[in-house]
């Protein structure tokens, strides 16, 4: 168990200055308001967290996700051990015994029951979606936390961003 877990809150300008900064690094993000989802690249595009107040951005290196609560932002970097968190946040102790790497398809691009068509940006090329997940489990099997890690095509060349 690598990954060190940061919590904190943080107010838009701080979070935008945070996410600035490691962006480029980041290669797949999620990002949500009340009736809108996309995937822009954030290596590519700016994200800007007014507009979008649920997200994260990942890659194999580090997660960081967002919420925003009444104006504040809630906020979670996890990452490897060699990962330096964002000024603000502060260390949490994770309590997992084991972790497991797993896949789960996303929702094909043009399902009508969405109500709206997704378009994965951060993951070009053609095939359907699958979003890599580290589940970190504590010593009776229990889900005690979650780390977005990847996203690919099936079927596609699977190399990372």
């Amino acid at each position: 168990m690598n990954v060190q877990v940061y919590t904190g809150e943080l107010d838009a300008l701080t979070l935008q200055t945070v996410l600035e900064a490691i962006r480029s690094q980041a290669g797949y993000s999620i990002v949500e308001s009340l009736t809108e989802t996309d995937f822009p690249p954030p290596d590519r595009e700016s994200i800007d967290v007014t507009q979008w107040p649920k997200g994260r951005i990942f890659c194999q290196a580090f997660e960081l996700r967002w919420e925003q609560v009444d104006g504040i932002y809630r906020t979670v970097f996890a990452g490897e051990a060699d990962q330096r968190p964002p000024t603000g946040l502060v260390a949490q102790t994770l309590e997992a015994h084991s972790s497991d790497s797993m896949e789960y398809y996303c929702w094909n691009e043009t399902n009508p029951r969405l109500g709206q068509t997704l378009d994965y940006r951060c993951v070009p090329g053609q095939g359907d979606v699958k979003l890599l997940v580290e589940e970190y489990r504590d010593g009776h099997g229990r889900l005690v936390f979650w780390r977005y890690i990847e996203m690919k095509r099936e079927g596609a060349n699977n190399e990372s961003l």
